[in-house]
Protein backbone atom coordinates (compact mmCIF):
# COMPACT_ATOMS: atom_id res chain seq x y z
CA UNK A 1 0.00 0.00 0.00
CA UNK A 2 1.26 3.34 -1.00
CA UNK A 3 1.11 6.06 1.90
CA UNK A 4 1.82 9.10 -0.08
CA UNK A 5 -1.02 9.03 -2.72
CA UNK A 6 1.90 8.03 -5.76
CA UNK A 7 -0.48 5.97 -8.77
CA UNK A 8 0.51 1.99 -7.83
CA UNK A 9 3.21 1.25 -9.31
CA UNK A 10 5.48 4.56 -10.08
CA UNK A 11 7.83 5.63 -7.79
CA UNK A 12 8.01 8.82 -5.95
CA UNK A 13 10.82 11.53 -7.28
CA UNK A 14 13.57 11.68 -6.14
CA UNK A 15 14.68 14.16 -3.76
CA UNK A 16 16.94 16.85 -4.97
CA UNK A 17 20.12 17.53 -2.62
CA UNK A 18 21.29 16.33 0.75
CA UNK A 19 18.92 14.79 3.10
CA UNK A 20 17.20 17.25 5.29
CA UNK A 21 15.89 17.43 8.72
CA UNK A 22 12.81 18.94 9.57
CA UNK A 23 12.78 22.41 11.38
CA UNK A 24 9.27 22.66 12.10
CA UNK A 25 8.35 25.76 10.05
CA UNK A 26 12.00 26.85 9.71
CA UNK A 27 11.87 27.97 6.14
CA UNK A 28 13.20 30.89 3.83
CA UNK A 29 11.23 34.10 4.58
CA UNK A 30 9.29 35.44 1.85
CA UNK A 31 11.56 38.55 1.44
CA UNK A 32 14.79 36.16 0.68
CA UNK A 33 12.69 33.24 -1.39
CA UNK A 34 11.52 36.65 -3.68
CA UNK A 35 15.54 37.07 -4.09
CA UNK A 36 16.48 33.80 -4.58
CA UNK A 37 13.82 32.99 -7.55
CA UNK A 38 15.19 36.61 -8.90
CA UNK A 39 18.63 34.77 -8.79
CA UNK A 40 17.60 32.05 -10.30
CA UNK A 41 18.98 29.68 -7.84
CA UNK A 42 17.13 27.55 -4.74
CA UNK A 43 17.81 27.79 -1.13
CA UNK A 44 19.98 24.69 -1.13
CA UNK A 45 22.10 26.34 -4.10
CA UNK A 46 22.47 29.44 -2.30
CA UNK A 47 23.43 27.76 1.14
CA UNK A 48 25.89 25.31 -0.66
CA UNK A 49 27.48 28.20 -1.77
CA UNK A 50 27.68 30.05 1.38
CA UNK A 51 28.69 26.85 3.39
CA UNK A 52 25.85 26.76 5.13
CA UNK A 53 22.95 24.78 5.91
CA UNK A 54 19.88 25.29 3.75
CA UNK A 55 17.50 25.61 6.43
CA UNK A 56 19.77 28.77 8.02
CA UNK A 57 19.12 31.15 4.98
CA UNK A 58 15.66 32.40 7.01
CA UNK A 59 15.49 35.40 9.05
CA UNK A 60 14.89 34.32 12.07
CA UNK A 61 18.52 31.49 12.03
CA UNK A 62 20.81 34.14 10.40
CA UNK A 63 21.62 36.18 13.35
CA UNK A 64 23.46 33.50 14.61
CA UNK A 65 25.77 33.22 11.28
CA UNK A 66 28.84 34.60 11.38
CA UNK A 67 29.63 37.90 9.68
CA UNK A 68 31.60 36.32 6.58
CA UNK A 69 28.22 34.77 5.69
CA UNK A 70 25.86 37.18 6.12
CA UNK A 71 27.37 39.39 3.65
CA UNK A 72 28.20 37.36 1.50
CA UNK A 73 24.40 36.60 1.41
CA UNK A 74 23.64 40.43 1.34
CA UNK A 75 26.23 40.27 -1.61
CA UNK A 76 24.51 37.45 -3.69
CA UNK A 77 20.92 38.71 -2.85
CA UNK A 78 21.92 42.28 -3.68
CA UNK A 79 20.54 43.50 -0.33
CA UNK A 80 21.74 45.53 2.01
CA UNK A 81 23.06 43.67 5.23
CA UNK A 82 20.62 45.65 7.42
CA UNK A 83 17.62 44.07 5.85
CA UNK A 84 19.06 40.52 7.02
CA UNK A 85 19.51 40.79 10.52
CA UNK A 86 16.73 42.87 12.85
CA UNK A 87 18.17 46.53 14.75
CA UNK A 88 21.26 46.41 12.26
CA UNK A 89 20.08 49.66 10.78
CA UNK A 90 21.75 51.66 13.77
CA UNK A 91 24.74 49.87 13.55
CA UNK A 92 25.42 50.41 9.39
CA UNK A 93 24.20 54.03 9.67
CA UNK A 94 26.95 54.36 12.26
CA UNK A 95 29.51 56.63 10.74
CA UNK A 96 33.46 55.94 11.20
CA UNK A 97 35.17 57.93 14.18
CA UNK A 98 36.57 60.92 11.95
CA UNK A 99 33.31 61.15 10.34
CA UNK A 100 31.96 61.35 13.65
CA UNK A 101 34.25 64.33 14.71
CA UNK A 102 33.90 66.08 11.21
CA UNK A 103 30.41 66.48 12.13
CA UNK A 104 31.02 68.34 15.09
CA UNK A 105 32.19 71.91 14.51
CA UNK A 106 35.95 73.03 15.12
CA UNK A 107 36.22 74.78 18.70
CA UNK A 108 36.56 74.34 22.21
CA UNK A 109 33.17 72.47 22.74
CA UNK A 110 34.68 69.75 20.29
CA UNK A 111 37.73 70.04 21.48
CA UNK A 112 36.37 69.87 24.89
CA UNK A 113 34.50 66.30 24.44
CA UNK A 114 38.06 65.23 22.88
CA UNK A 115 39.62 66.44 25.72
CA UNK A 116 37.46 64.56 28.66
CA UNK A 117 37.47 61.35 25.95
CA UNK A 118 40.99 60.69 25.92
CA UNK A 119 40.89 61.45 29.79
CA UNK A 120 38.42 58.22 30.47
CA UNK A 121 40.61 56.10 27.80
CA UNK A 122 44.03 56.96 30.14
CA UNK A 123 45.33 54.57 33.01
CA UNK A 124 45.47 57.49 35.81
CA UNK A 125 45.18 61.14 35.88
CA UNK A 126 47.29 63.53 33.36
CA UNK A 127 48.61 66.77 33.92
CA UNK A 128 48.41 69.51 31.26
CA UNK A 129 51.51 68.87 29.54
CA UNK A 130 50.72 64.96 29.32
CA UNK A 131 47.45 65.43 27.30
CA UNK A 132 48.65 68.53 25.63
CA UNK A 133 51.73 65.70 24.21
CA UNK A 134 49.13 63.05 24.10
CA UNK A 135 46.60 64.88 21.63
CA UNK A 136 49.46 67.11 19.85
CA UNK A 137 47.81 70.33 21.07
CA UNK A 138 49.39 73.69 21.82
CA UNK A 139 48.87 75.35 25.32
CA UNK A 140 46.35 77.52 23.88
CA UNK A 141 44.41 75.06 22.62
CA UNK A 142 44.34 72.81 25.59
CA UNK A 143 43.78 76.26 27.78
CA UNK A 144 40.58 76.71 25.42
CA UNK A 145 39.36 73.46 26.08
CA UNK A 146 40.10 72.80 29.81
CA UNK A 147 38.07 76.32 30.12
CA UNK A 148 34.92 74.68 28.02
CA UNK A 149 34.85 71.95 29.86
CA UNK A 150 34.86 74.04 33.21
CA UNK A 151 31.98 75.67 32.38
CA UNK A 152 30.19 73.67 30.55
CA UNK A 153 30.00 70.07 33.12
CA UNK A 154 27.90 68.44 29.94
CA UNK A 155 30.52 69.06 27.16
CA UNK A 156 31.31 65.10 27.87
CA UNK A 157 28.25 63.65 28.06
CA UNK A 158 27.74 61.23 31.16
CA UNK A 159 31.42 61.95 31.84
CA UNK A 160 33.28 65.29 33.37
CA UNK A 161 36.21 67.11 34.09
CA UNK A 162 37.92 66.51 37.77
CA UNK A 163 40.89 68.28 39.08
CA UNK A 164 43.31 65.85 40.52
CA UNK A 165 46.11 67.93 42.82
CA UNK A 166 47.96 68.76 42.36
CA UNK A 167 48.00 69.93 38.73
CA UNK A 168 45.99 66.56 37.02
CA UNK A 169 42.85 66.18 35.43
CA UNK A 170 40.72 63.01 34.87
CA UNK A 171 36.94 62.30 33.70
CA UNK A 172 34.79 60.62 35.94
CA UNK A 173 31.08 60.32 35.54
CA UNK A 174 28.70 62.94 36.48
CA UNK A 175 27.18 62.95 39.87
CA UNK A 176 23.81 64.58 38.43
CA UNK A 177 22.71 61.95 36.48
CA UNK A 178 21.77 59.07 38.34
CA UNK A 179 18.54 59.21 41.78
CA UNK A 180 20.55 59.22 45.07
CA UNK A 181 18.98 55.51 45.95
CA UNK A 182 20.26 54.34 42.01
CA UNK A 183 23.53 56.09 43.45
CA UNK A 184 23.86 54.68 46.05
CA UNK A 185 22.86 51.35 45.16
CA UNK A 186 26.03 51.08 42.66
CA UNK A 187 28.82 53.00 44.84
CA UNK A 188 28.06 50.88 47.71
CA UNK A 189 27.05 53.14 50.32
CA UNK A 190 24.43 50.57 51.43
CA UNK A 191 26.96 48.26 51.42
CA UNK A 192 29.73 50.28 51.89
CA UNK A 193 33.02 48.50 50.60
CA UNK A 194 37.07 49.83 51.57
CA UNK A 195 37.62 50.77 47.75
CA UNK A 196 34.22 52.28 46.88
CA UNK A 197 33.29 55.47 48.04
CA UNK A 198 30.60 58.05 47.67
CA UNK A 199 30.12 61.54 48.72
CA UNK A 200 31.18 61.96 51.98
CA UNK A 201 28.51 62.47 54.57
CA UNK A 202 27.89 65.31 57.31
CA UNK A 203 29.90 63.67 60.31
CA UNK A 204 32.44 62.44 57.78
CA UNK A 205 33.20 66.44 57.11
CA UNK A 206 33.33 66.94 60.63
CA UNK A 207 35.83 64.62 61.46
CA UNK A 208 37.86 65.54 58.71
CA UNK A 209 37.73 69.07 59.78
CA UNK A 210 38.48 68.21 63.56
CA UNK A 211 41.31 66.34 61.99
CA UNK A 212 42.30 69.60 59.74
CA UNK A 213 42.22 71.89 62.53
CA UNK A 214 43.25 69.79 66.19
CA UNK A 215 44.76 66.87 64.82
CA UNK A 216 42.19 64.44 66.27
CA UNK A 217 38.85 63.33 67.69
CA UNK A 218 36.83 63.29 70.71
CA UNK A 219 37.96 59.66 71.43
CA UNK A 220 34.85 59.11 73.76
CA UNK A 221 32.04 59.87 70.63
CA UNK A 222 31.65 56.25 69.20
CA UNK A 223 30.29 57.80 65.92
CA UNK A 224 33.60 60.04 65.35
CA UNK A 225 35.54 57.33 65.89
CA UNK A 226 33.96 54.97 63.24
CA UNK A 227 33.65 57.56 60.86
CA UNK A 228 37.46 57.91 61.06
CA UNK A 229 38.12 54.50 60.79
CA UNK A 230 35.80 54.91 57.16
CA UNK A 231 37.83 57.71 56.34
CA UNK A 232 41.13 56.10 56.76
CA UNK A 233 39.89 52.88 55.25
CA UNK A 234 39.12 55.30 52.28
CA UNK A 235 42.57 56.44 52.35
CA UNK A 236 41.32 60.16 53.37
CA UNK A 237 42.71 60.23 56.63
CA UNK A 238 46.19 58.88 57.52
CA UNK A 239 46.58 57.51 60.91
CA UNK A 240 49.46 58.66 63.21
CA UNK A 241 50.70 57.38 67.02
CA UNK A 242 49.59 61.08 68.73
CA UNK A 243 47.77 62.98 65.96
CA UNK A 244 45.70 62.43 62.71
CA UNK A 245 46.98 63.94 59.40
CA UNK A 246 45.34 64.79 56.43
CA UNK A 247 47.02 62.96 52.80
CA UNK A 248 47.96 65.98 50.26
CA UNK A 249 45.33 65.40 48.14
CA UNK A 250 42.66 65.84 50.59
CA UNK A 251 43.99 68.80 51.99
CA UNK A 252 44.23 70.27 48.43
CA UNK A 253 40.76 69.35 47.79
CA UNK A 254 39.64 71.40 51.16
CA UNK A 255 41.69 74.37 50.50
CA UNK A 256 41.86 74.31 46.44
CA UNK A 257 45.21 75.79 46.57
CA UNK A 258 48.61 73.79 46.72
CA UNK A 259 51.42 74.73 49.11
CA UNK A 260 53.42 77.57 48.38
CA UNK A 261 57.09 76.50 47.60
CA UNK A 262 59.79 78.40 49.08
CA UNK A 263 61.67 80.89 46.55
CA UNK A 264 65.64 81.15 46.73
CA UNK A 265 65.17 85.40 47.10
CA UNK A 266 63.00 84.91 50.53
CA UNK A 267 64.28 86.76 53.10
CA UNK A 268 65.09 84.52 56.29
CA UNK A 269 63.07 85.54 59.43
CA UNK A 270 64.99 84.78 62.74
CA UNK A 271 62.86 83.16 65.48
CA UNK A 272 62.87 85.57 68.55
Amino acid sequence: MISDGAPFGRRAPRQQGPKRHRYGSAQPSHVVKRRLLAAGMTAWQLADLLGVHEHQIDLAELPDLPVRVLLELARRLDMHPADLMAGADDLFERPRQREVLDRRRQGPARDALTLITALAHADGPLTADGIAAALLWSTPRLDAALDHARAHPDAGGALTLRDVPPDGYTATPRLDILRPDQADAVTGRTKPHASVRGPIQPLEAEVLLRVWIDGGIDPGDAAQRQALEDLATADMVTRGDIIDVLPDHVAYSLRKLSEPSPTADTPHVADH
